[in-house]
């Protein structure tokens, strides 16, 4: 995984034809002071946001070929984290018999589902 600071906010740009590359697992970093090189000035410390992913500019490729569709962009953050499979396994487990010994495992799906809606809702709005 790669960690970029960047001055302003990030969000997510068309990446092709079916893609997207989003800015994930933002932190705001206060009195940010960039690594210097050899040679260089000092820039001044600023607040700054950090993302990590796995592109080297801290972004994440999801897949997603309607950039700007609430919903596509929903399910392409919870495609980050689930697969299909793995989601439907997760609904399985939270309707069945058994549900009680899933609820910690529903809870941190719905969790990163409900987070995956107020990140999008956020980038529209931008």
């Amino acid at each position: 995984m790669f960690t970029c600071v960047y001055k302003k906010k990030r969000t997510y740009m068309k990446y092709d034809n079916a893609h997207i590359i989003a800015y994930l697992n933002e932190k705001i970093v206060k009195g940010y002071q960039p690594k210097v090189m050899e040679g260089e000035k000092p820039s001044m410390p600023f607040d700054g946001y950090q993302y990590e992913g796995p592109c080297t500019d801290g972004g994440t490729i999801l897949n997603c070929a309607k950039p700007g569709d609430r919903d596509e962009m929903i399910n392409a953050i919870i495609r980050s984290r689930f697969t299909l499979s793995e989601e439907f396994a997760i609904h399985r487990h939270h309707s069945g018999e058994e549900s009680a010994l899933y609820s910690e495992e529903w809870k941190s799906y719905d969790n990163f589902c409900e987070e995956a809606k107020i990140i999008v809702d956020g980038w529209l709005k931008a």
